[in-house]
């Protein structure tokens, strides 16, 4: 099959390996050239997998190259600039989470995609992974009735040292992580905001409370998120610092509670259903066999098909901006130990609450 689509991309950090991997894995794409500031990293990525044309200005890329999809994965920053110059190049983007640093740049950016005609989603990969789609067929079959409540909990030792081993922050290659100042909501949490509104939708309010245990970091490396629906609750409660993390955890822990049933996930990835007599059932799927890279696949399989098929994205830039709006008023509840009101889809109205 030829390919249909010619795709560029910019960045080449550690996060770039899986977005790669996953383009050569689909028929229709061609990955075309790679882009980053330090040639070493262009030239890096583009050894390993037979890639032609590496570049250090992205300008020159859009000048030089033929493609129709810009794949971004830089940090945040950096987005708003690359979003602009791709969608007036004419360019179908995927952008790497988080989406911006602020709301006001993420309005910017959809804007900027509407004005170029072209196509922008976010890429958001936590809620691919094939425990929480089956997750999210269970809750859409109502198999256990109305949601009540849901608890998801995180926890690893990810800032703080381990027997006679350093923090394992101090040793990844994102060196950056120990100078954010949002840190683990920012940059974790927002994938499982994301995947609380995929299952549950769009929460009406935001309770936060951060800490700092490690001094390895800046940023917050504990919190707790209480969000409200209105028809029910939950609460996020996520932790880098925990020195009881469960052992060999592949996903989160999450239990949902409706009144016909529950649904429990737990740290291996396996499912357990328990329906009102109490009796458990385990769905069949491969849990053992998840990686992280086939949610990054099936996420650009999605794209792909979006793209080809005229189909809207699950994580287009007006659905990703309301899970950045969680995220960034979490903060501002715990600065100010208060609950903070969502805008929700009022965030592109005109009609929003002033920052």
């Amino acid at each position: 099959m030829a390919p249909r689509l010619r795709v560029a991309l910019v960045g080449c950090g550690p996060i770039s390996e899986r977005h790669v991997l996953s383009w050569k894995a689909i028929p229709e794409v061609e990955l075309v050239a790679v882009c980053d500031r330090h040639p070493e990293n262009s030239a890096r990525l583009a050894s390993r997998h037979d890639i032609r044309k590496t570049y250090t200005d992205f300008h020159a890329l859009l000048s030089d190259v033929e493609c129709n999809v810009v794949d971004i994965a830089t940090r945040p920053y950096s987005h708003r600039e690359l979003v602009f110059l791709a969608a007036r190049a004419g360019k179908n983007i995927l952008c790497q989470k988080p989406f911006a640093p602020t709301l006001e740049e993420a309005r910017e950016m959809i804007q900027a995609c509407d004005e170029g005609k072209v196509r922008l989603m976010i890429c958001e990969n936590w809620r691919w992974f094939i425990w929480y789609q089956l997750i999210k067929q269970l809750l859409t079959e109502a198999r256990i009735g109305d949601v009540c409540y849901f608890r998801m909990q995180l926890r690893n030792r990810f800032t703080i040292p381990h027997q006679s081993q350093p923090a394992a922050i101090t040793q990844d290659p994102q060196t950056y992580l120990q100078k954010m100042e949002r840190l683990l909501i920012y940059e974790l949490a927002i994938h499982l905001l994301d995947v609380v509104r995929f299952l549950f939708g769009d929460p009406d309010s935001v309770y936060a409370r951060t800490g700092r245990m490690s001094p390895s970091v800046r940023g917050e490396d504990f919190a707790l998120l209480v969000l409200n629906f209105g028809r029910m609750h939950g609460v996020i409660d996520a932790s880098w610092c925990s020195r009881v993390p469960p052992e060999s955890a592949k996903s989160e822990y999450l239990l949902i509670e409706g009144n016909a049933g529950s649904i429990l996930l737990d740290q291996t990835g396996r499912i357990r259903v328990v329906d009102e007599r109490g009796e458990s059932e385990y769905p069949k799927y491969d849990w053992q066999g998840e990686t992280k890279l086939e949610t990054h696949f099936r996420l650009h399989k999605h794209f792909v098909e979006c793209i080809l098929n005229d189909q809207p994205f699950q994580t287009d830039g007006r659905d990703n901006i309301k899970t950045l709006e969680i995220a960034l008023k979490a903060y501002e509840s715990a600065a100010g130990n208060a609950v903070i009101a969502l805008q929700g889809d009022l965030l592109l109205s005109g009609r929003y609450a002033a920052e």
